[in-house]
This record gives structure tokens, sequence and C-alpha cells, in this order.
């Protein structure tokens, strides 16, 4: 019997710590899947994808890459994803070309950076849900097409607010497969 309570006990513990892991220890392994890229109104291009997640000798980073294969041409992004304050969900993506993006992680389930490159601005989210990640970028020119607010209605001061003509969206639904 009392085999039996240690036996539980360990099931019980080992369980309850494997539930407790959280980002980026939950979200290690392989995903693939299809990158749809839209256009205006519809799908201009389709690209396979891989995002690659994975352990390094350094507690703090890990292996973030990402595969793109179009036509059977590989185009292999090695980054790494670098913990700065898990506390407060703030980690780095490091290119290792000299760019670093600051990423937030949200819930232990929704992962974003919102950057700006040039002339446009780019929001990136990974969504993990169960066995797969869902991926979604979404981009636009920096200036703003218009420009309201910035008044008063019924004795209440308006801010400005800027908006954007969203120029690129691209999405993939990627299922873990390691």
């Amino acid at each position: 019997m009392k085999l039996f309570s240690v036996f539980l006990f360990l099931f019980f513990f080992s369980t309850m710590i494997h539930a407790q892991e959280s980002f980026p220890k939950s979200w290690l392994g392989e995903y693939k899947g299809e990158l749809l890229i839209y256009g205006v109104d519809s799908v201009k291009m389709k690209i396979d994808m891989e995002l690659k997640i994975g352990k390094t000798s350094n507690d703090s980073i890990y292996d973030w890459t990402i595969i793109y294969d179009f036509k059977g041409k590989s185009d292999v992004r090695a980054y790494s994803l670098i913990v700065s304050d898990q506390q407060k969900g703030h980690y780095k993506i490091d290119e290792r070309n000299s760019i670093i993006i600051d990423a937030y992680m949200h819930n232990d389930s929704v992962f974003t950076s919102f950057f700006k490159v040039e002339e446009s601005v780019i929001i990136a989210t990974y969504s993990k849900m169960g066995d797969s990640i869902f991926f979604e970028i979404i981009s636009s020119k920096s200036a703003p097409v218009s420009k309201t607010g910035n008044s008063s209605y019924k004795e209440e001061e308006i801010p400005e607010v800027l908006s954007f003509e969203v120029n690129g969206r691209q999405k993939a639904v990627l299922k873990k497969s390691h």
C-alpha cells in the first residue's frame, strides 16, 4: 500500500511539474504548415513554413528557427530567442545580424512583436492552441492615411487618432510534428 501511495504521489507531482511549464519550454518542438501571403482581397502566394524552437546550453537562450520553402528552395532564418524578463513576459528575437526585436508573451499563449523597418510597421503574432501555433503578420506603411480627433466634443478633449492602411498580411497554421 505504501509503495502504491508513493507511486501515486510521484505520478501527480510529475504531472503538476509538466503542467506548470511555461513559455518558451512549453512551446519546444518543430511546427510545420503552409504560409498564406495575402494581396488586397485574396491569397497571392502559398509557401511551406516551419518553426523550430529548441533548447541551447544556456537556459536563457533558445533556438528560434524559421524555414520558408518556396518551390524547393529553403530560406532558413536561424534566430535566437532570448529570455529578457520572463516575469514580465519580455523576450528578444536576435536575428544574429545586429537586429534584435523585442517581443512579449501574454497569458502564456500569445507571443507578439511590433516593430518598424524602414517605412513599414509590422506586427508579428504567434498564438499557441494545443499542438498548433497560429502565425500572423500584419504590415502597414508608417505614414498615416488619415488623422482625426484632436478636438473638443461636448466638453471633452478628444485625442488625435491616426489611421493606417494595412498593406500586407500573412497567416499560417503550424502543427507540431516533433
